[in-house]
């Protein structure tokens, strides 16, 4: 078979003839080539140098990785690896009333511990243990086995005192364990939200609701897609599919070690967790197919997911720890937005009309109160997560975050993450740009670049016609950073599909923006999105800004407080199932909505007018 050896990693494999170049990659277990399209072909961004073998052409002989087969030994010279550690940190917690988060009185975790001593029989009252033990705990039980064997010596050693480990899943509490005597157990779980682009968890003490340790990290399954849909694309073989659920769970358990070091326990003590994420990223984690997802009739093999075994699933805490799931309502709105609804006044309000909305590489909205809900999601694309924009980058030290240009477009400002030059630009500092190039006139609603203004800065390059954000000298790679007409319209795309998907739902539910009360913005992302920016350029509506609340990333949240809670466990599943799912992709409207959001900020300016008026000055 032919052999191919990757550079600097200097690993050599062999692989049967025609295997694509990054099949290989993966057996040799090379980690740093990334196929952002979900191997399609169509993003360039698993170019490789061939220094051996094939004939070279002039200059580099570049291919990519996904494409080209193995027909002879290789030699294979991989990109520098430029992942960095992340900016955002998962904890949102502080960003709510204490009314959202449970109380003391509230706790009822998925897992706990309880001290009380159980009445001995006697000739009068002959109840049996079990009934006894139920009686003491004050509830309907059920119990293992494992559990009713020991039961008898554990209320009779120390005179009915004992210590039971509780699992408050369903209708019946669950006695998963019995000591004799009083025991210091430590009960702790795992609040954990799946992102399509990042993962947090949360270690958490379940005895007063404690947040021990928080970790954040980038999800590996972004190697192989940026989104959803390249990666359901990805995972049409069985081998694909299970290399995905491999990296989202060296993903998960890379941080569980994070936080168990961090906290010095061992993770076998970690005897719950609660997961919230889209649909998609559930069942990548579970090994189930999602290709059906994406075909019609768009429905999931399992919705709600049953709680787990964390061995079943393949978390490294206690084999026996019952992993739960926040329940989606369709394909595309998934239990990261009804765990995140957890963290709003939807639950509670029957007067006031909210909107919802979680912004990513996909877009979740969701419209209602306490007596209705709709939601729906849109395909937002990753421009706003840095891919597809050539000089963007994610929220990492180097990024500009924030730009401001003067008047003429000649004279820019930025602020960098982490100070000294700028690597490349992050989605927060994106949507401030091209508030700042349209409200300068440098840029017409449709995204062209105006050569009268912004002397100097707008070029023509190999790209086509581009605004210099930085020259070379100012750069930490040497190179100018660009924005090309082609970045823009990018740009405007995602900003368009967010926009029409929250317009056309109103829509559907009878409403004008004006009634609503409040504007929730979830998202990691969307904690950075300044409400004004997103405004100019037409991504959010024109409306009050003191209506908009950001609540941070409010999946993490939800789960947190679903992990502590039984009422907001039962709320959570209630919702779920209360809320009525709009397919946008079925919806006729919707393609209108979305060629209407295609300008600056609109084709309508009575959308914005706000805008308007800002422009008329």
């Amino acid at each position: 078979m032919p052999r191919v050896t990757f550079l600097p990693n200097d690993k050599t494999v062999e692989v049967p003839a025609g295997t694509l170049l990054h099949e290989a990659a993966i057996k040799a277990g090379v980690e740093n080539l990334h196929l952002p399209c979900g191997g399609e072909g169509t993003c360039g961004q698993c170019l490789v140098e061939v220094v051996g073998a094939q004939p070279a052409s002039a200059g580099l002989n570049l291919v990519m990785a996904c494409q080209t087969k193995v027909r002879e030994d290789m030699v294979i010279r991989l990109p520098e690896d430029r992942d960095v550690a992340m900016q955002v940190v998962g904890d949102s917690h502080f960003l709510l009333s204490e009314e959202i988060l449970p109380s003391q009185a509230d706790l009822c975790p998925l897992y706990r511990i309880e001290q009380l001593t159980v009445p001995p029989a006697s000739i009068e009252e002959h109840y049996s243990d079990w009934l006894r033990l139920a009686r003491a705990l004050g509830g309907n039980l059920t119990a293992g086995l494992p559990v009713l064997r020991k039961l008898a010596a554990a209320l009779r050693e120390q005179e009915g005192a004992v210590t039971v480990a509780l699992d408050e899943t369903g209708s019946a509490t669950r006695v998963l364990d019995i000591w004799p005597g009083r025991i210091d157990v430590r009960p702790l779980g795992l609040a954990i939200d799946i992102g399509t682009t990042t993962v947090a968890v949360q270690l958490v003490d379940l005895r007063d609701g404690q947040v021990i340790e928080t970790a954040t990290t980038y999800n590996q399954q972004i190697r192989r897609g940026v989104d959803v849909i390249t990666r359901i694309d990805y995972a049409r073989t069985p081998e694909r599919l299970e290399e995905l659920r491999d990296l989202i769970l060296n993903t998960l358990n890379g941080l569980i070690g994070e936080l168990t070091r961090g906290a010095g326990v061992a993770a076998g003590e970690i005897q719950a967790a609660f997961v919230a994420g889209n649909t998609i990223m559930i069942h990548l984690l579970l090994g189930l197919p999602p290709r059906h997802i994406r075909e019609a009739p768009y429905v999931p093999t399992v919705n709600p997911v049953p709680p787990l075994e964390a061995r079943e699933v393949g978390l490294a805490i206690h084999p026996s720890a019952m992993v739960h799931f926040a329940s989606g309502v369709g394909s595309y709105v998934g239990g990261d937005i009804t765990a995140g609804l957890l963290t709003t006044d939807f639950l509670t309000e029957k007067e006031q009309v909210f909107l919802y909305l979680d912004i990513g590489t996909n877009g979740e909205i969701v419209v209602g109160n306490a007596d209705w809900m709709v939601g729906c999601a849109c395909s937002a694309g990753p421009a706003f997560e840095g891919s597809g924009i050539k000089c963007g980058m994610r929220a990492t030290q180097g990024a500009i975050e924030y730009v401001q240009i003067g008047e003429g477009g000649s004279s820019l400002r930025y602020k960098v993450i982490g100070g000294g030059k700028p690597a490349g630009i992050c989605g927060s500092g994106l949507i401030c740009l091209l508030g700042e190039l349209f409200v300068r006139r440098v840029v017409d609603q449709a995204g062209r670049f105006n050569p009268d203004q912004a002397a100097g800065r707008v070029v023509e390059s190999e790209h086509g016609r581009a605004f210099i954000l930085e020259s070379g000298a100012g750069t930490a790679s040497g190179e100018d950073l660009l924005i090309t007409e082609a970045d823009i319209e990018n740009l405007i795309r995602t900003k368009a599909a967010i926009y029409a998907a929250c317009d056309l739902i109103l829509e559907n539910v009878g409403l004008p923006w004006d009634a609503i009360s409040r504007v929730y913005i979830a998202g990691g992302f969307g904690r950075y999105i300044q409400v004004a920016d997103a405004v100019l350029i037409g991504m959010l509506p024109d409306i009050a800004h003191k209506k908009f609340r950001y609540i941070g990333n409010a999946a993490l949240t939800g789960a947190y407080i679903a992990l502590l809670s039984r009422t907001h466990r039962q709320r959570l599943s209630d919702l779920a199932s209360r809320m009525t799912y709009l397919d946008l992709s079925s919806d006729p409207h919707y393609m209108d909505s979305y060629v209407k959001a295609m300008f600056l900020p609109h084709t309508d300016m009575a959308h914005f007018p706000g805008v308007a008026r800002k422009m008329a000055q």
